[in-house]
Order: structure tokens, then sequence, then C-alpha cells
């Protein structure tokens, strides 16, 4: 009986996977190229997870890291992947290991190998820390009227009326309510109609700014 271990060349490894593909069995290729079944069952594996690359001797201590017991071309696609679209992470690699027929009957590795994988091949970017917005810088508050503000209400419902959008218009130093102008069945209000109301008043006034009291139900004085 033929012993495990038996030496092959690369030739007898070749016609192993030839054979295997044309739908001979282990114990049918063992007995034509008289070797063991069990080398045949080892070299028939390889050539179908690493294709003819894998059928070659490798001499020296065996492959280390991350993904190393998987085909060469899968460890390949994983980077190219990378590579191509930086912002990739280990989830979305495995998705499209997933859908990628060249690895539909090999197994597939997890999400925190590939991360392993990425990390050994220097294609992680450093976390950035999110920190917060920068504040706008405050606007000293000058003499009533310089500035104006804009609110904008989102459509309610008024009894006997219909849909209703409110806007508003409030000087930013006296905060007075300058004017408001209902819109009907709208959700987005015409701005431009308030500009032919108090903002071209006021303007014609502006001396009499020196009077505005900002009273808390927004009325001149």
């Amino acid at each position: 009986m033929l012993r495990r271990g038996q030496i092959t060349t690369f030739q007898e490894r070749l016609d192993i996977t030839e054979r295997a593909a044309a739908g001979q069995s282990d114990t049918e290729i063992a007995t034509a190229l008289g070797c063991s079944v069990w080398t045949v069952r080892k070299w028939r594996r390889r050539g179908q997870h690493q294709g003819r690359t894998g059928l070659s001797s490798q001499m020296g201590r065996p492959i280390s890291g991350p993904l190393c017991m998987l085909p060469t071309g899968m460890r390949d696609a994983i980077l190219q992947m990378r590579r191509t679209h930086p912002g990739w992470g280990p989830t979305t690699l495995l998705a499209e290991l997933r859908v990628d027929p060249r690895w539909a009957d090999c197994p597939l590795p997890s999400r925190s190998p590939i991360a392993a994988l990425l990390g050994a091949e220097k294609l992680t970017r450093r976390y950035q820390k999110h920190s917060a917005l920068p504040a706008p810088a405050i606007q000293p508050q000058g003499a009533p009227h310089d500035e104006w503000e804009l609110d904008a209400q989102g459509r309610m419902r008024v009894a006997g009326v219909g849909n209703v959008s409110l806007i508003t218009l409030v000087d930013v130093v006296s905060r007075l309510k300058i004017e408001s102008s209902p819109c009907l069945d709208t959700t987005n209000p015409p701005v431009a109609r308030l500009s032919t109301h108090a903002p071209t008043r006021l303007l014609d006034h502006r001396p009499a700014a020196a009077y505005l009291v900002g009273s808390r139900n927004g009325f001149l004085r």
C-alpha cells in the first residue's frame, strides 16, 4: 500500500487536477498514476482552491500572516479592491467576495482576518477623531435695523382658513417683529413679497430707529 507524503512532480500534480476535472475519482486517479489516494486528494483540493499556482512546491517555512491559508488569488483580489476603492472596509470587501462567482465554492474569511490583512499591507487609514465645528465669530451688535432675521414657520392647519405658512422678519438688536406674512396653501412661500412691505418703509425712516424700544410684545413706541 502506498504511503502518505509521496513526492510528486509538477506535471503529475497537473495531471491529477486535469483528471479530476474530467470526472475521475481519487481512487481511479491514484491507480492510473501509481500514487496514494491521499496524495491525489491533497493536490486535487489545492488545485481546486488555488489554481495552477497552488501546484508548485514551496520551499522553506510556510507562508504566514493574515489569510495565509486562503487561495492566493483571493488575497490579491481583496488587496486590489481595497486599492481601487480606498473607502471600502472589511465588511464591504467581504460582501463583494460573497457575490463574486470565482469564490462560490471556496470558504470565505470573516471580517477580522480581512481587517488584519489590510493592516499588514498598510492599507488602513488613521482614525480621525471627529471634532466640533468651529463656532462663528460673534458679531458686535449695531444699531436697530442694521440686520434682520428671517423666520419661516412650517405649514400648519388653521381652522376655517386652510394650510398657512408664516414668514416673520425680526430685528436682531431690538428683537422686534418687523412684519409677519401668512402664505396660504404652499410649502415654499415666496419671501420676495416681504420686500414690498415693511423693509422698504422702514429703510426710509432709518434715523427714527433710535426711538425703537425692544418691548416684549414687539410694538413700536
